[in-house]
């Protein structure tokens, strides 16, 4: 008879669950991404640097974006910022994995937006509703994807979200 093997055993399953335990745990935070080097934008997804680019909003779910609303966004390190509509922002984002990221918080001015005309007579455009939706949007992003000269974003669980125009000059 073999005495101590099931406590023996036991200790070394529960050692295994332990460590994959905590092996889990350092991937969740980590996803096994290795540091970047200087310069480059870890909101790429291999493709070429975002960094120091600039974009202008075309959509939000297809939903397209009024010629006369101006939101938009430039692409740094850690973080992005740009025009909502009628207030500036910041959004600070972290690297997930090889290919995604996750916004971490994001920081807004309190103007009260206004309502724009677009003919006379015709429709109104409620910035705050465009920019309300834009920044909750942008928060759930979760990846990012350039073609040419736009930018798409997708949210965490893969579904297009907001579309970019690349901006050129002073535009």
């Amino acid at each position: 008879m073999i005495t101590g093997l099931p406590t023996q055993m036991g200790k070394s399953l529960l050692l295994l669950t332990l460590l994959l335990a905590s092996s889990c745990l350092f991937a969740a935070d980590n996803e096994g991404a290795a540091p970047l080097p200087a310069g480059v934008c870890p909101l790429n997804s291999g493709g070429p640097s975002l960094l120091g680019s600039q974009w202008r909003l075309l959509s939000i779910y297809g939903n397209p974006v009024p010629a006369e609303l101006e939101i938009n966004l430039t692409v740094g390190e850690d973080a992005l910022h740009g025009s909502s509509g009628c207030n500036d922002y910041t959004t600070n984002f972290k690297r997930v994995g090889h290919t995604g990221f996750m916004m971490t918080g994001v920081e807004k001015g309190k103007d009260v937006c206004r309502v724009l005309p677009t003919v006379r007579g015709g429709p109104t455009i409620n910035v705050g509703n465009w920019e309300g939706s834009y920044i909750r949007t942008l928060q759930r992003a979760g990846s990012v994807q350039q073609e040419g000269n736009t930018l798409h974003f997708y949210n965490r669980s893969g579904e297009p979200s907001v579309v970019f125009a690349k901006k050129f000059g002073n535009s």
